[in-house]
């Protein structure tokens, strides 16, 4: 194991460089500590990252599907540059959330394939404008009885 000393001539190149800028910057604004500045700074990026994954869902998404307010993202995935997955739990009432979903997409353009009668699960398949081809899917229900809507896509 090799322990690194921050003290002296030990110091990285990069490390006495930052120092000695931050030690500039304390010299001209000795009202505002330069930590407290970086440290507000980190803060404010973090609350706005985590404000706008909360209010954006992934870009493919189609904008005429409005989610539910309760809707909580469960997963979020980008696996390479065409494949995306994305799920969110709620309670809202699924057979009308689909049945809205799919008059949605028929009217907004997106080709919507027609349901197997037979599916046990509640099923939107459609494709459109960036979107090779995409299901919507009620996943099994929790333990909770929340409803899990799962979102697969695969990209243009």
């Amino acid at each position: 194991m090799t322990f690194v000393s921050f003290h002296g001539a030990h110091r990285p190149f990069e490390f006495r460089m930052l120092s000695a800028l931050l030690e500039r910057l304390r010299c001209t604004s000795p009202r505002r500590p330069v930590r407290d500045m970086i440290i507000a700074g980190f803060l404010v990026l973090s609350a706005t990252a985590i404000v706008y994954a909360e209010e954006h869902l992934q870009a493919w998404i189609p904008d005429v599907l409005s989610m539910p307010e309760d809707a909580e993202v469960v997963m979020d995935r980008a696996i390479g540059s065409t494949v995306r997955m994305f799920s969110i739990a709620t309670d809202a009432d699924v057979e009308a959330l689909f049945a809205d979903w799919e008059e949605s997409l028929r009217t907004n353009g997106y080709i919507v394939m027609p349901a197997d009668g037979e599916l046990l699960q509640r099923l939107i398949e459609f494709s459109g404008p960036g979107i090779a081809n995409a299901k919507i899917i009620l996943a099994p229900a929790t333990p909770d009885d929340t409803n899990l809507i799962e979102f697969d896509a695969t990209l243009n």
